[in-house]
């Protein structure tokens, strides 16, 4: 796991919140802090440093890098120098966070990596609460998997997400059709096949906490749900490829959640 600090004044927070998940997936971490000036380098290693110990006490092998340089450069060369499975990066401040998305870090890493990606964002340094996003596809699958393990390492409370597709067109201006989970899941179809599949997985490692279907646009949907359940943790898959059809299906969803949600996103990618 690389465990990035590249100038964000939340550097704590993002730096406890990446150390809770590193504890749960038991990684071996790279932490790497990046300073645009050397008068800053005593600082963050301050921080830097007792991160480490604390991870280092626990069992975790732990490697700490500070450099000198611009932090989007540094991070990107790294990714292109080793090979992670996940990287955790915190969201920019100040200007940064006014770009556009196709110009932000962490847009950038989500095209230039196959690995898989957390953006920090908010005040959360604990995870209790985990939404978990089925999709259906391989990106969905593993996502359950490690939303799973996530939740259950650290006692935290799993919530799995299914969007359905918008109704069709051809029902606008008809009574709104209800459709309860209960239903739902009694039903053949490949997406009720899904939930429950993603349910026994959960259910295997820990008590789950509830199951949620959602009729709409994904993206929305997730953004919506994440808002309202106040998760500390929101899971979902994405792409591995950067080219061909899934990629932007699945790409966008993810780039998309990354960009807009106000809390952090774990955007899970097949690995070796």
């Amino acid at each position: 796991m690389l465990l990035c600090s590249i100038g964000s004044k939340k550097r704590k927070t993002t730096l406890r919140y990446g150390a809770t998940l590193a504890r749960a997936l038991s990684a071996e971490v790279t932490l790497l802090g990046v300073v645009d000036r050397k008068r800053k380098i005593e600082e963050l290693g301050s921080i830097m440093d007792t991160v480490a110990r604390e991870l280092s006490s626990e069992g975790l092998a732990v490697e700490l890098r500070i450099e000198v340089g611009d932090a989007e450069e540094s991070l990107l060369t790294e990714i292109e120098e080793e090979t992670y499975d996940l990287i955790a990066m915190g969201a920019l401040g100040g200007k940064r966070a006014r770009r556009t998305l196709v110009d932000s870090v962490a847009r950038r890493v989500l095209e230039n990596t196959a690995s898989s990606v957390l953006v920090i964002k908010g005040d959360h340094t604990q995870i209790s609460r985990v939404l978990v996003c089925s999709s259906g596809t391989e990106h969905g699958h593993l996502a359950v998997w490690t939303g799973a393990t996530v939740a259950c390492s650290l006692g935290a409370r799993a919530t799995l997400l299914h969007v359905l597709d918008p109704m069709p067109a051809m029902y606008t201006g008809l009574e709104r059709m209800n459709e309860t989970l209960s239903t739902f899941l009694e039903s053949d179809t490949g997406p009720a096949q899904e939930l429950k599949w993603g349910a026994q997985v959960l259910k295997a490692e820990c008590q789950i906490a509830e199951l949620k279907i959602r009729r709409g646009i994904v993206t929305d949907e997730i953004l919506r749900e994440g808002q309202r359940g106040d998760y500390d943790l929101i899971v979902l898959g994405s792409s591995r490829f950067p080219g061909g059809l899934v990629r932007i299906a699945m790409g966008n969803v993810a780039s998309e959640v990354v960009s807009r949600a106000c809390r952090p996103v774990l955007a899970v990618r097949p690995h070796d």
